[in-house]
Parts: structure tokens; sequence; C-alpha cells
């Protein structure tokens, strides 16, 4: 199981059974990098950190910002989301290794039945709440951040697919 098929998994979820959250992959938000960055109708939000193997997963715990304060320190101060959830694939990471205010959420690879076929599918187990680490909302400010993080990545990556689309046709 690959980063981006849990990103995309975990977006389409989102979508399918949340209506009114909002969800921002790969999101860069002032000094901090998000994977995946909900944030509900009641303007609470949720961060979630995908792992694919045990090594990148261990090495978060030693990630700095740019002034030596550690991830796990900004999100304890608040400073960051109400909620920190890790992804991860099926079994890769157990409870209790998170952090203690850190979620766990498994990514389990299914199908499902639909239109008469079937269809992979990623199915998402909580085997792990997280605690609330802030009770700031996100502003309309913040939103308002988030969504213009999201408006240029999609243009660049509009940008992007176009110029490889067009170098590749010949007349």
């Amino acid at each position: 199981m690959k980063t981006a098929d849990i990103i995309n998994g975990f977006c389409e979820l989102v979508f399918r059974d949340r209506k009114g959250n909002k969800i921002y992959p790969n999101v860069f938000v002032e000094k901090w990098e998000a994977d995946l960055l909900e944030v509900t109708r009641s303007r609470l939000t949720y961060e979630y950190e995908v792992k694919v193997s045990r090594c990148d997963f261990h090495k978060d715990s030693k990630k700095q910002d740019q002034n030596g304060d550690s991830k796990f320190d900004n999100i304890l101060a608040g400073g960051r989301t109400n909620y920190f959830y890790y992804i991860v694939p099926d079994g890769l990471v157990k409870p209790e290794e998170v952090p203690e205010f850190a979620g766990l959420i498994y990514a389990i690879n299914g199908t499902r039945r639909a239109d008469g076929y079937t269809e992979p599918i990623i199915y998402f187990h909580v085997a792990k709440a997280a605690q609330k680490v802030s009770s700031t909302k996100a502003d309309n400010k913040f939103i308002d951040k988030l969504n213009l993080s999201a408006y240029y990545r999609f243009h660049k990556l509009r940008r992007i697919n176009y110029l490889q689309t067009s170098n590749s046709i010949t007349i």
C-alpha cells in the first residue's frame, strides 16, 4: 500500500461519509505541512499523518521546525490542530507505540460490490482514538489560507498535466 493510495482512499471516505467536512491533502499552512487536514462543519481540525513504513513512523518523532521545536511539542502546544492521528497499513504499528495524545487508524485493503462488479477500496479502522490537544477552532483566516494553498496546488498540478500532454502531441 502506498501513501498516495491511503490519502486518496481517506479523501473518498470524507467526501462520501462526512458531508460538509473539508479535506485538504498535502497542504502547507504557515511553517508546517500535513499529509491530510480535515476541517469539520464545527471548525474542529483533524491532522492525519500517513506512514507506510516503520522506519518512517519512528523518524516522525525526531522532526523539528525552523526554530528547533519538535513536531510533537508544536502539536501539544495546540498550535497545529485539535486532534492528531496516524494512518498506517493494517498492523504496521501497535496502538501503544503512538504518542499518548495521538490516535491510530488502520488502512485495510478490501473490495466492495458496485453495480454487479467488484472494485478495490481501502477501509479505515480507528485502533486508538486521539486526545483533544486544543480547543481553538479554525477561524476564517485559517480556512482562507487552506483554500488558497489548495487553489495554488490545483493550478500547479493542472499546469504540469497540460505541459506533459502538450509535449506528447505531435502534429
